[in-house]
Order: structure tokens, then sequence, then C-alpha cells
């Protein structure tokens, strides 16, 4: 195998509403398992009052949920599961908290700061609520947005991800770019046409926009900031870096790896240049400077960031390649780990591939991390699995494929040891990419969620069925 050779040429509103309130007592079971984690100030519960999640599920949401961008205004985040629920699950949400947790819920509305993932089986039912404060930051309150939010859920509920499901749900909560899309005008656009309050729409126009520099220009400092900190830092690194992608000699340097760290190496390259361009730039400096500097600023915080990223997965390469026996073993546990969960979903359908997954996961447990041969013994393990995993696709249920399929490349942080290899992505990926395809299919056809309470409470959010 020839050395690894580089070159180093330079160049976020809610709806409140007030109500009667009926509260109808329901019977619910006491949960199963409870688990609450308290992380800086966000407080994680997992109430899996149906047992349909495993320890390890549970582990998942609690350590997953801290990491999601929320609004400053969330401070808890609750995921239920419910037994004997109904088709109502708005309802069913409301009487399990006034029941269970009167202090997550008020008159009204749901409490402040509260973001509540909830899942029926029997029927299969989901739903996103939030108090009113996280209501006027994520717009969780309004239909395209808890439309969005139920639609990203139910692929991977139908699919037995159900803690995936969930942690997909709050994402979907924090990220205001979830709605679905509509094809016709909404009521308050046809009445505001035949209303002709063009006036208002002006106005609302011109909030809008304020608003969305405003956020350009806080993200603006943010990426400078975070750029100008790690720069010089990753440069000091740089030949370090250098000389230990240089020494992969692997069968997994392929050409397309050589060609990633190019690519990455060479834009860091100009990012000198473009702090040259930003000179006088400070934290001090007006919004409008960091929006007009806004595209140089993303080009060297994409650079920087994937620099860091890229040094970290060639260490791992260079100390598997050079005996070190801990990455070898953490990396074979991944790759049996993605391997299960491929056997896993392909179930009963196919029994030759589920054959194959078995004897390979079966040769991640023979393979030595002190052996000389570790990384040739890798190698064709990868190429193997990038084989099994084209009849794992096969047995997926067939859905129009929508989802862009790009496999993550060495500055990416999904990456993983053989990524490309013979064409191989962990199988984690196309799972999430067939979640998404299902996703877009099934949103056409999907009714919209349910947004009342029987009761008259007019809390934020809403349910649908998966």
């Amino acid at each position: 195998m020839q050395p690894f050779p580089l070159s180093l040429t330079n160049s976020s509103v809610a709806g409140i509403a007030a109500g009667a309130l009926l509260f109808l007592s329901v019977p619910f079971a006491s949960p199963v398992h409870a688990q609450t984690i308290l992380q800086d100030t966000l407080e994680v519960t997992v109430l899996d009052n149906a047992d349909e999640l495993a320890p390890e599920d549970e582990d998942f949401l609690s350590t997953e949920t801290p990491k999601i961008d929320f609004p400053d205004s969330v401070t808890a985040v609750r995921y239920i599961t419910l037994t004997d629920n109904t088709d109502k699950i708005n309802d069913d949400v409301e009487n399990y908290l006034r029941a269970e947790h009167p202090e997550w819920i008020q008159t009204n509305s749901f409490a402040p700061g509260e973001v509540i993932i909830a899942v029926g089986f029997d029927p299969n039912t989901m739903g996103a609520y939030a108090g009113n404060d996280v209501a006027a930051e994520t717009g969780i309150a309004e239909q395209d947005r808890i439309d969005g939010t139920t639609d990203a859920m139910r692929p991977l509920l139908q699919d037995g991800r159900i803690a995936l499901g969930m942690l997909e749900g709050a994402k979907s909560v924090a990220d205001t770019s979830v709605v679905r899309e509509s094809s016709a005008p909404s009521g308050g656009v046809i009445a505001a046409i035949l209303g002709g309050i063009a006036a208002l729409v002006a106005i609302i126009v011109a909030w809008a926009t304020s608003y969305a520099n405003k956020k350009k220009a806080e993200k603006a400092r943010e990426q400078f900031d975070y750029a100008s900190r790690h720069y010089g830092e990753v440069a000091q690194q740089l030949d370090g870096i250098n000389v230990r992608a240089h020494s992969l000699t692997s069968p997994l340097a392929d050409d397309e790896l050589r060609r990633q760290w190019d690519d990455v190496n060479s834009r860091f390259l100009e990012v000198n240049d473009i702090f040259g361009r930003l000179e006088g730039l400070t934290s001090t400096s007006e919004n409008k400077a960091f929006r007009k500097a806004l595209p140089d600023i993303e080009k060297a915080h994409t650079a920087v960031t994937q620099m860091e990223i890229a040094q970290k997965n060639i260490d791992t390469l260079y100390d598997m390649e050079h005996g070190h026996e801990d990455t070898r073993r953490r990396e074979l546990t991944r790759l049996r780990a993605d391997m299960q969960e491929a056997r896993q979903d392909i179930n009963d359908k196919d029994t030759v591939v589920d054959d194959i997954l078995r004897t390979l996961i079966q040769r991640t447990e023979t393979i030595a991390p002190s052996a000389p041969d570790f990384m040739d013994q890798y190698a064709r393990l990868i190429r193997d699995y990038a084989v099994a995993l084209q009849g794992v696709e096969k047995n997926l249920e067939q859905v129009k494929q929508t989802t862009e399929r790009n496999a993550p490349a060495i500055y990416d942080d999904n990456w993983r040891v053989g990524t490309g290899y013979n064409s191989w992505v962990p199988y984690y990926m196309i799972s999430s990419w067939h979640a998404a395809d299902v996703s877009a299919a099934s949103s056409a056809s999907s009714s919209s969620a349910n947004t009342t309470f029987s009761s008259g409470f007019s809390g934020a959010g809403g349910g649908s069925s998966w």
C-alpha cells in the first residue's frame, strides 16, 4: 500500500388561549421504568409506563437530550410512554399529568419550561407539547410546526425505534425549521388577501426581517468567536497531523480518503487569508458588519471545525494502524453494534442475509486487537459487511428515495473508520436515510395533528397517530 500523500498548497408565535377545564380522571398504571437526569440546567425524565424502552434506551435519551440546542426557556424534557391509552393522545397526556405529575401542568397550559414527548401503543399515538414560554420561542403551537414534528417522529416509531423517534420529537420542537409544507395558501393568508390588510402584512414582514437579521448577526458572532479562538491551536498542530496522515498505509487509507484530506487541508490553509479580509472585525463590531462578513466567517468556521474533526479521525486510524489495542477494541465494538442493529432490523425477512450478518458478528469477536494483521482483517470485514448491507437494504420497506445519500468524509463528525472503503457506510446511516424517505412518503398521506383537548384545555402542541 502506498503511503498517504498530502498536499499543503495555499490556496423562533405561540397560541395562548383561556378556556374552562373539565378534569377527566383516567387511571394510568404506575411507570414500569422512571429515570430522571439533571444535567446543567436541563432536567430529563423518562417515564416508560408501557415498558417499551430498554434500560439502554432510557440512558440514550438521558445522555443525548442535553445535546439538543433548545432555547433558554426549556428547563425540562419529559419522555412518556402511555399504557391503556386511547386514540385521543392529547386527552391522555393531560389526564396523566394531572393525575401523576400536576407540577408539569397548569390550569390551562403546560408548565413553563416544559417539553413533553409522549407515545402510546394501543392504539399507536404520539404527541409533542410545551409550556407557553417554550411555544413562544419554538412555534410549536402552530399547526405546521406540530405537523412537521409528528411527521419526523412517525417513521422511526413505525420502524420500532421508539427512543430515536422520541428524541427526534424533542429535536423537532427545538428546530423551528421543522414544518410540514403546505401546497395551498393558509386560511390566514387568504384572510389577509381578502381583508386587504397590507399595512399589517408590512409590519409583520418588517418584524420578521429585523428578527432574521438579528439572528444572522448572532450566528456570525458565535462562529467568528469560535474560529478565532481555535484557528491558532489547530494551525500549531497541523504539522503533526500531516506526519500522522502521511504515514497511513492500511487498505482503509484509499484514494477517496486522500482526496478528502486534500480538500479539508486546502480549505484550512485559506483561513489565514480570510482572517486578513476580516481585519478590524472585533466582538464589539456592529451587527451590520457581522452580517456583511457572514460568508467569510462561515467559510473560516467550517474549515476550522472540519479540520479539528479530521485530526481526531486521523488520530483514530493512525492509532489503529500502530497497534493501539484500546482503539482497535473500541472500533470493533462499534462495528459489532452496527451489525447487530442491522441484523435486528432484518429479523426474519431474509434468512440468508441474517446468517451472513451472524457470521460477520462472530468474526468481530474472533479478531484479536493485538494481531499483526489486524488492519487487513478489519478491512476485509468492512468489505464483506458492505456487501451484506446491500441485502439488508433490499429488505427495507420500498419507498421513493428522496434523501440525498452522501457518505461521511474524514472531516465529518459521524465518520467511522472504514467509511467509504468499498462504498461502505454504517447501517445506522442507511437506516436514518430510509427513515427520512419513509417520513417524506408518509407526510403526504398522513393527516394533520390534532391540537385540541376535550376538556377545553389549551396547552401548546398536539398529537397524531403513527
